[in-house]
């Protein structure tokens, strides 16, 4: 009989296969990275990954969460990615000042989890078996990845906050949601730190757009998981989507509501202007 764990890397290995069937790798490349890893686990709060670090490994996760942080200087970090089963992270990297290939980005473990370990090394050799034809195809899938990532990038970027985080909610219960009778129930526990990180934003003003979601019957906390209700909108262009931005922002903004109120201005504060919009909901780092 299975255990549930057992079940879980099943799970996140089948995942797996499909990310990256995705780069139009050989069936018999990713079998062989499948069958050649090393299965690490991690407590919650660890440093799975450090920003400079030059150990030449990748990892996919097997179980649980990790946060994927872009260290910003001052010892401040943005966080960029929740990632959660099946997702690979770890492979984002600079050519430091010898001229080896550095992390970029760190990854701290959000929960228990545990990490399935590849070697970079042992990637590149295999890459470099395939025929040209069959890596200028691997080429063109990863130019449309970061082509997608880009763009979703640049979209983000001219959108107000309450469709950022919707947006991004979304893309969490996609990735990491599970199905009930009230909606979808995000399984990762995450704060409104993070979550104003993940658009951009100063923390006050997730909590304002947290509230509002509440009233307006789209979002529920159950205890401390957010569950997306049935009137919930995955479509960003839907005419109720636009009319309760349009509603957040005139509130952001301090301009008078439909109600006849109106908001002191939200002031940019140091979380919110540190950088760009840094989530990445279609990749993976």
């Amino acid at each position: 009989m299975k255990t549930n764990s057992s079940r879980q890397h099943e799970d996140a290995i089948t995942i797996l296969r499909a990310s990256l069937g995705r780069f139009n790798l050989p069936l018999e490349l990713v079998e062989e990275l499948i069958e050649r890893h090393i299965v690490v686990a991690f407590e919650k709060g660890a440093l799975a990954f450090y920003e400079g670090n030059t150990d030449g490994m990748l990892a996919c996760i097997l179980s649980g969460y990790v946060n994927v942080y872009c260290p910003v200087g001052d010892g401040n970090r943005t966080l960029v990615r929740l990632a959660g089963p099946g997702e690979i992270i770890g492979y984002p990297d600079y050519i430091d000042e010898k001229g080896r290939h550095a992390r970029l980005f760190e990854a701290q473990v959000a929960t228990k989890c545990t990490l399935a370990l590849f070697s970079r090394d042992h990637v590149v050799r295999l890459l470099a078996s395939l025929p040209t034809d069959v890596l200028i195809s691997i080429i063109a899938s990863l130019n449309t990845f970061w082509s997608e990532n880009l763009r979703f990038f640049a979209t983000l970027l001219n959108l107000p906050f309450w469709n950022r985080l919707t947006i991004v909610m979304s893309d969490l219960a996609k990735r990491a949601g599970v199905q009930d009778a009230d909606g979808i129930i995000l399984i990762p526990e995450i704060g409104h730190e993070g979550l104003s990180e993940m658009i951009g934003c100063s923390r006050p003003m997730v909590t304002r757009l947290i509230a509002e979601m509440v009233q307006s019957g789209l979002l529920a906390r159950r205890g401390k998981q957010y569950v997306l209700l049935k009137k919930w909108d995955f479509n960003e262009s839907s005419p109720g989507f636009r009319k309760a931005a349009r509603r957040l922002e005139a509130v952001s903004l301090g301009r008078p509501t439909a109600a006849g109120r109106s908001s002191t201005p939200t002031q940019p504060t140091a979380a919110s202007s540190r950088g760009v919009v840094s989530y990445a909901a279609r990749g993976s780092n």
